[in-house]
């Protein structure tokens, strides 16, 4: 099936010239016309072209007017426009743009130029449609989340009032809540996708994609994997950052919901370090720990305390040269103005790798905060995790900081209120 492009010109011999140009295409096009904007709009609404290229200059209505009126409408605002003019005006062009334009080609018209584009705009409207498509499908499964979350949820909720015994079952009700979260992000990650960001690593990734496309025949077997090397490494930081943005927008607006239940906060320091020794040992760090020699029960939610823990453990063993060692500690510490009996959980994670300068501790728990130290491994930082670890620590009613010497590495604190006894 042939693409429909609407062509939109007052003038007889433009219009003929390109539609000769589309008729005469390796894969040609079904062209029609019209001979001023407002032709153009009404021939839209009734065909719903895939395409149309328009000329600025015309009487009754200019391109420019033509083109506000199509993305006013819905039945026409996502019909990709192509502006065709001969004025060397840079704020026009911005005009355009700002007002809808994909692209715009100069006249009088080049063949080739004008088919690329042509090409390049069609491409691009289908990756559009895909991805609203993906969209409205994530957005139906995003309320079967809900409705299965909602359930399980009730369902936790029965367990721990029934019966102890059934804590098995309960972890694997997290476990499924966990990675119904997670398609959750994947919706999200679309909806952030013009995130300003991403838009330096999407375009490394497009041209590679072009150059592995266009020269597949003539690259050696080292430059394609070098090549797809590349894009892997940009993709991993897209979505890392995708997912960084979305836990500081969700706190930001007042979206983070946490559920404090009592647990005992050294069984899950152990258990966030066990998943660090390999990571570690692959650098030739060692990571030390010197649990509680009591229970440590603290009131807060488990799930946010093991993802500040994480950032914090991980910190450590990426800004830690080969060789060094990662100590982390739980205890247990009274205040000396206490005049309750609550006590509080003490986690301490210290590090040998460089410190922090005065500049790095003034902005280290800001937002994309960019330190001195960099990751010895090669490692990539969005600058938006210690962010987050701050303001879910504060959420539960905790406190979080660093101590540290330039030089001399830097100890992570955090502190959590026990449940009163």
């Amino acid at each position: 099936m042939h693409n429909t492009i609407l062509v939109v010109d007052d003038q007889q011999n433009n219009l003929q010239a390109i539609t000769a140009c589309l008729n005469f295409a390796p894969t040609p096009y079904s062209v029609i016309t019209a001979l001023n904007g407002k032709i153009a709009c009404e021939i839209a609404e009734r065909e719903q072209p895939d395409l149309i290229i328009m000329d600025w200059l015309m009487p009754e209505m200019d391109g420019f007017e033509a083109l506000q009126c199509l993305k006013k409408q819905p039945t026409t605002s996502e019909i990709p426009v192509i502006m065709l003019t001969s004025l060397d005006s840079p704020k026009r062009l911005e005009q355009a743009f700002n007002a809808g334009a994909m692209d715009y080609i100069r006249s009088p018209i080049e063949k080739v130029e004008l088919l690329a584009r042509v090409r390049s705009a069609l491409a691009l409207s289908e990756s559009y449609r895909q991805i609203k498509e993906q969209h409205h499908r994530l957005e139906l499964r995003n309320d079967e989340i809900a409705q299965q979350r909602t359930l399980l949820e009730q369902q936790a909720v029965e367990i721990r009032i029934a019966n102890a015994k059934l804590e098995q079952a309960n972890e694997s009700l997290k476990s499924k809540n966990a990675q119904l979260t997670e398609l959750n992000y994947e919706k999200n990650e679309l909806l952030g996708i013009a995130a300003h960001d991403l838009k330096n690593p999407i375009s490394n990734i497009k041209m590679l994609a072009q150059i592995l496309h266009n020269e597949v025949e003539t690259l050696s077997k080292a430059e394609v994997k070098e090549y797809s090397g590349d894009i892997l490494v940009d993709s991993g930081k897209m979505f890392e950052l995708v997912m960084q943005l979305l836990d500081v927008n969700l706190i930001e607006r007042g979206g983070l919901r946490l559920k404090p239940v009592e647990f005992d906060f050294a069984v899950l320091v152990q258990s966030v370090i066990e998943n660090y020794h390999s990571r570690a040992s692959a650098k030739q760090i060692s990571i030390h720990f010197q649990p509680s020699q009591i229970d440590l029960p603290v009131f807060a939610d488990p799930s946010a305390t093991i993802q500040v823990l994480d950032n914090l453990v991980s910190n450590a063993v990426k800004y830690s040269p080969p060789g060094s060692s990662v100590y982390v500690r739980a205890l247990q510490r009274t205040p000396n103005d206490s005049v309750t009996k609550r006590t509080i959980a003490r986690c301490e994670i210290q590090d040998e790798g460089p410190g922090l300068s005065d500049d790095d501790k003034k902005k280290l728990f800001g937002k994309f905060a960019r330190l001195t130290a960099q990751p010895t491994g090669g490692e990539h930082s969005t600058g938006l995790g210690l962010s987050i670890v701050k303001k879910m620590i504060e959420a539960m009613n905790g406190n979080v900081w660093c101590e540290s010497e330039f030089g001399k590495g830097a100890t992570f604190i955090v502190e959590l209120p026990e449940q009163s006894r």
